[in-house]
This record gives structure tokens, sequence and C-alpha cells, in this order.
């Protein structure tokens, strides 16, 4: 995207409800006045690297509008897919200085998985070890609902490669989140698969989830 009108007019194509368009609109306007521009055309590449600081700047003394914004944000770039120039601006909202930012942006990867689930992943592959539990258990529940969306044939050869890694906690992690999903009937696909592959190709951690289940029955 050229400018952060065309991110705009690209966000509202994927038919976000009436009130995310609000929310979008608002922070249009926000930038626009953080940046001291006339229009949000004028809102270039350029300009992404400064974005983030400069609605903390005009928000100084309500922080929270700040994070609403960024929030709204990211989960535009993520709709769109965070390609080109908007990988510098997608990254500035992971590195921001708020907690709350950093994870709603790495959570809104979940709109990215459904057509680009490869872009998803490498970003997955950045947080799965992260010191930072949070982010970490985003990244499992991204994961997770990937494969409840049946994109077996994306995450698995990956899989297959976490279940030998640092004892498999993380793949186990993903598996139980998985079956939590299918528990809460918000995995139409891809539970029946992980379970069958995962007692084939990673039989120890299948082992771990799932030895209780065998036991009950």
């Amino acid at each position: 995207m050229e400018n952060l009108q065309e991110l705009f007019d690209a966000y509202l194509l994927t038919k976000p409800s009436a009130e995310k368009i609000r929310a979008a609109t608002v922070m249009m306007i926000h930038v626009g006045k953080a940046l001291n521009v006339a229009t949000q055309e004028e809102i270039t590449g350029e300009y992404y690297d400064e974005i983030s600081v400069a609605l903390d700047d005009f928000f100084s003394k309500t922080p929270q509008k700040a994070i609403l914004d960024k929030a709204i944000l990211a989960e535009m770039i993520c709709r769109i897919g965070p390609n080109g120039k908007l990988k510098r601006l997608f990254k500035s909202l992971l590195a921001d200085k708020d907690e709350n930012v950093r994870q709603f942006t790495l959570a809104s990867l979940e709109y990215t998985g459904l057509k680009q689930p490869k872009i998803m992943l490498s970003y997955v592959e950045l947080y799965r070890n992260s010191v930072d539990d949070s982010m970490k258990m985003i990244a499992v529940d991204l994961i997770a609902k990937l494969l409840c969306q049946g994109k077996h044939k994306t995450v698995l050869p990956k899989f297959k490669i976490w279940c030998s890694e640092n004892n498999g906690v993380f793949a186990a992690a993903i598996i139980q989140r998985v079956k939590e999903l299918d528990q809460q009937n918000m995995c139409s696909a891809g539970f029946e698969h992980l379970k069958k592959w995962s007692e084939e190709n990673c039989s120890e951690l299948w082992q771990s989830v799932f030895s209780n289940d065998a036991i009950k029955k």
C-alpha cells in the first residue's frame, strides 16, 4: 500500500462490521492530525515508522485512545496482509511499548492466516520461543486456529520439526489448544486429522495430551 488511504479502502473491501469501520475512520483522522498532514493520501510509506510514536504523542494525556487506534490499525493490516511497505508499520506495532498493542497485533494475524498462512507462520516462528509468555501463547493459539481451518499441508511440516525441539513443548501446547477448541465446538476442521497425525508422527506428545482420554474410555 502506497499510503494509508489505500489501506483503508482495501480494508473496507474485507467487509468489516459497521463498528469497526467507524473505529478505522476515527483512527485515520487521528493519524492525520498526529502527523499534521492535510489528507491521508499524504501518509505514505515514509511516514509508517512514525505513526506509532506520533499517536503516543498526540494522546499523551489519554494513552488508551492511542492503544485503541493502534489495535484497529493492526487489524486493518492483517486483513490485507503485512506485505510490502505495510510490513514496516506492522513491525513497529509488534515492537510497541504497550504490551496490549503488541499482543493484539500478533493476535490479529489470525486474519492473515485465512489467506496467507505462510506469512502468519513466519511471525509465529519469531515468537514461539519468546520470553514473553503471553506472546508465546498467542503464537500457540494462531497455529491451533490455522489447523482448525484445515490448513494442515501448510502447518504439519513445521509441526514435525517443533515436535523434536525443546522437548516438544510448543507442539504439545498446540495439540492441547486444538483439543480445547474442538471441545468448545470451535474447531470445524482439523482435530481428528491432527490427532491421528500426531499419534503417528509425534507419539510421545500424543501420549502426553491424549493418554487421560484413553484411560477414561
